[in-house]
């Protein structure tokens, strides 16, 4: 987990290098999968969660489609504020940062809900396995997606092969590229 630090002047510190960072570096860290956790540098406090939103808009706003942003943001208050167990549950049917979830993240974030009076504590069970079915069927789909890419690649570099017209190092190196971003929008 990379630590981040916040000074009185606003500026995020990066604790492992001691540099500056900006909102979009926090956005590539983000993006990259790593885990970030921010905290005020005076007081100590945990303001991750304020850094992230605030990174989100700097992100979201840069997109150049404000419709978007404004709609996104305001779908997302209106979940958030009304049923939260449906919002997580529809967020990993929809498998969206299931990449990136764990089941022990799932379970903090469940216990949360409890502590928060959110989900009943008798419900609890119930709810965090329903969540981790979920969450293993949509690992299991990026995998049988992201297998049949490999397939796919491997179909093609065999008839290739067969054809003699082996690729070039370039071409080869193009492919392994398209490949990786593709990998990557499916994570997300």
């Amino acid at each position: 987990m990379r630590l981040i630090k916040r000074y009185a002047n606003r500026r995020l510190y990066d604790a492992e290098t001691s540099k500056t960072i900006t909102l979009e570096d926090v956005a590539r860290c983000v993006q990259d999968g790593e885990e970030v956790r921010v905290v005020d540098n005076i007081t100590g406090e945990d303001i991750t969660t304020r850094v992230l939103g605030q990174t989100f808009l700097k992100v979201s706003t840069e997109q150049q489609n404000l419709e978007f942003a404004t709609f996104l943001l305001s779908s997302l208050i209106r979940e958030v504020s009304t049923n939260i167990t449906d919002f997580l549950s529809r967020l990993v049917q929809g498998g969206i940062g299931v990449a990136n979830l764990t089941r022990e993240r799932l379970e903090q974030i469940v216990q949360m809900m409890v502590e928060k009076g959110e989900l009943q504590l008798s419900e609890k069970q119930d709810y965090l396995t329903s969540l981790m079915h979920q969450l293993t069927r949509q690992q299991e789909q990026m995998r049988d997606t992201i297998e049949e890419g490999k397939g796919a690649l491997r179909s093609e570099w065999e008839k290739e092969s067969s054809d003699k017209q082996v690729p070039d190092m370039e071409e080869l190196s193009a492919r392994l590229d398209e490949m990786a971003r593709w990998i990557r929008d499916m994570k997300k």
